[in-house]
């Protein structure tokens, strides 16, 4: 589907418009730049030069790194972005340096809309909601570099890590006489029409409200936990979503079966996500996926549920079949791997040590593993007829 120098134009492509659409393309979604041509993207997450924090010695060896190695984060920037190119990555995805990559590389930018706020029902969450968007959005509306919002990450839509409420439950905990509860009490013995209920009032309020003041960018979804999702939130999302985002790691065998008996019933996973995409009627993103190697410095212990390798060579087989199978996935539109650095050896914030990068602590990348993925990376839909 990709173009050759000088060749016609493809008629089935959506008219260019000076920023990011998304549009299937024959039997397949496609986003499109802003120039017309087709994109799936194929993105790095936390691409930042402020990392992780050690949390035994309290240091950040990353930013050390690229301290003593680059003369400016500008420079260590640009560095960065050829690197991500070379290795056929062209996206910055969530939780990175975006106003340094802004002008070097596609992006996406990650919003806080519904994380923090207890009632949703509330005239406040609307005021909370235009707050970000006045602060957070609209600077940014006429980027063509930009390729969309999302507007939260893993919330909340049931039993889940965080406890085993559903929200039926939690907004019953709500002071009596707030909106948010007497929406609850008219659900009672109903949590399945609840979470619908909740999950479109938190649909639509955000997407109204960012498509208000930015009608040029794309609103990509909320990044659900594809271990945690319950099928009433991909249905409230498809009327008001441009892509639904997911993020899904394969895990030990055995972990979402045992999850949805816990929590369920959860979308199922299998047919890699086909039920996200017939419950929203929406093109999918994944937008966390990693695997991880002993062959490493960080120890890989915590969370014990990601799946490890022996090498990088196997950790770099198990991201071609992965990227491969979103690549097959015809309501695919991109896939984020996380993370561009290796978490620390003695645990970021919450614990996680994992080898999950492109680099070490030292940025130095891993040769074993990105040789191999550039191949795969490089057979992405839009560069292949």
């Amino acid at each position: 589907m990709g173009l050759d120098a000088g060749s016609e134009p493809d008629a089935s492509l959506p008219k260019a418009t000076g920023f990011f659409q998304v549009a299937e393309v024959g039997d397949r979604w496609l986003l499109i730049t802003p120039d017309g041509e087709p994109f799936y993207s194929v993105g790095v997450n936390h691409v930042t030069a402020n990392n992780n924090i050690d949390g035994e010695t309290g240091i950040c060896p990353y930013c050390e790194a690229v301290d003593s190695i680059y003369e400016t984060r500008e420079a260590w920037a640009d560095a960065t972005s050829k690197r991500l190119v070379s290795w056929g990555f062209n996206t910055i995805g969530a939780w990175s340096d975006y106003e340094r990559f802004a002008p070097l590389m596609p992006y996406t930018r990650l919003l806080a809309i519904g994380a923090g706020q207890s009632d949703w029902f509330a005239p406040e969450f609307e005021t909370h909601v235009q707050a970000q968007v006045e602060e957070r959005v609209v600077p940014f509306k006429d980027d063509p570099n930009l390729i969309g919002w999302f507007l939260d990450n893993e919330l909340k839509w049931g039993k889940d890590w965080r406890n085993s409420n559903t929200m039926l439950e939690e907004y019953l905990l709500l002071e009596e006489g707030s909106p948010g509860r007497e929406m609850a009490e008219q659900y009672e013995g109903d949590h399945e029409g609840f979470l619908l209920a909740l999950a479109t009032r938190y649909f639509r309020v955000a997407t109204e409200t960012i498509r208000a003041a930015d009608p040029n960018h794309l609103i990509l979804g909320s990044r659900a936990s594809s271990l945690s999702l319950p099928p009433q939130v991909p249905q409230a999302a498809g009327p008001y979503l441009d892509v639904f985002s997911v993020n899904f790691y394969a895990t030990n065998p055995g972990l979402f079966e045992a999850l949805d008996e816990a929590w369920g019933p959860l979308v199922p996973i299998e047919g890699w996500l086909r039920e996200h995409h017939e419950l929203s009627g929406l093109p999918l993103m994944a937008t966390e996926f990693s695997f991880r190697s002993s062959e490493s410095d960080p120890p890989n212990t915590y969370p014990p549920i990601y799946l490890t390798f022996e090498t990088q060579e196997e950790r770099a087989a198990a991201y071609d079949e992965y990227v491969r199978n979103c690549f097959d996935a015809r309501y695919m539109v991109g896939q984020h791997w996380f993370e561009h650095v290796d978490q620390p050896v003695g645990g970021r914030f919450d614990g996680e040590d994992n080898n999950f990068g492109l680099v070490t602590v030292d940025d130095e990348p891993y040769q074993d593993f990105v040789e191999p993925v550039t191949v795969t990376n490089l057979s992405a839909p839009h560069l292949t007829p």
